[in-house]
């Protein structure tokens, strides 16, 4: 019998994972011709080298309530709303690195997976810079290597996210900022640990304008660290800065997608911005091609 008819689950998830996860990026790929392109061929999964992925180190938010935003920010800060997290999820200690990231990179040569630039300042434990499509088709990736079911699914402006699946995903704004503010154990600090940004933040004061690797500096409550500064964090949500004034006030998944939307939230702030910049209430956004430089990603898993 051929080894093509013996199989295991696990290697047939390899071959559709590929498949799958180049058509989630793809997807978010302006397209400007309705041709087909040629493409290389990829190694047949049955003959690849197997990649195993670094599995995150991930830590438990338990459900609860927080005030969201801040009367001193910006418009898009407010107003300051009541917001409930129902589900309790994880969240990595870390944001995606390039040692994590270029193995999903060398799984899926020939499939138009582009190699992130580390700019010159080596890869390792560095936060990879990628675009928010990037972002999603890794997720779906590690989560079929786990064989755990994928969260996302759609093509395009119309992606969808299935909140419910045991897969990995990006969080939303509202579960963002509640674990950078140390959800239940939060003790109010302006950044995600600390009211001195010195302590918990690469940002322009002292990090000579260059992103820095994980985890040197203090961790929030909740144990997670770089939540304030270093890189920007993508999030699931559409943009809109009025958006807190008729946000749901349970497990908000930002605004519906309208004709004007076209940006994504992304979170924390970046080495070479302000102290006022990497607030844990402070928001931003991207467009969800937009070049990869200074952008990079949280992990977190629905309980």
């Amino acid at each position: 019998m051929s080894k093509r008819l013996t199989l295991s689950r696990r290697e047939f998830l390899k071959m559709v994972g590929i498949a799958a996860s180049a058509a989630t990026l793809g997807a978010c790929t302006p397209q400007t011709s309705t041709k087909a392109t040629p493409t290389s061929t990829a190694v047949p999964s049955e003959l690849a080298e197997e990649i195993t992925p670094i599995t995150p180190e991930m830590i438990l938010v338990e459900a609860g309530s927080f005030p969201m935003g801040s009367i001193d920010g910006l418009p898009g800060e407010q107003p300051v709303h009541t917001v409930h997290i129902t589900r309790p999820f994880y969240i990595a200690k870390y944001t995606v690195t390039f040692n994590e990231y270029d193995k999903f990179y060398h799984d899926n040569l020939g499939t138009g997976i582009r190699k992130p630039d580390d700019e010159g300042l080596g890869r390792g434990n560095r936060p990879v810079e990628v675009t928010w499509c990037d972002a999603v088709a890794y997720c779906n990736w590690l989560s079929e290597k786990e064989e755990l079911t994928p969260c996302y699914s759609g093509r395009g402006k119309v992606t969808r996210c299935d909140f419910s699946a045991n897969g990995y995903r990006l969080p939303s704004e509202a579960e963002w900022e509640y674990a950078a503010r140390g959800g239940t154990k939060t003790r109010g600090y302006t950044y995600a640990g600390s009211d001195n940004p010195d302590d918990v933040a690469w940002y322009a004061d002292n990090s000579g304008g260059q992103i820095h690797p994980v985890g040197q500096k203090q961790p929030n409550e909740l144990g997670l660290y770089d939540m304030s500064g270093n890189i920007w964090e993508w999030c699931w949500d559409w943009y809109a800065e009025d958006y807190y004034a008729s946000s749901p006030a349970n497990d908000p998944e930002g605004p519906a997608l309208g004709p004007d939307t076209s940006l994504r939230v992304k979170r924390g702030g970046r080495a070479d911005l302000d102290a006022d910049s990497i607030r844990a209430t402070y928001r931003s956004a991207e467009g969800i091609s937009f070049p990869a430089g200074g952008n990079g990603f949280r992990l977190v898993r629905t309980k």
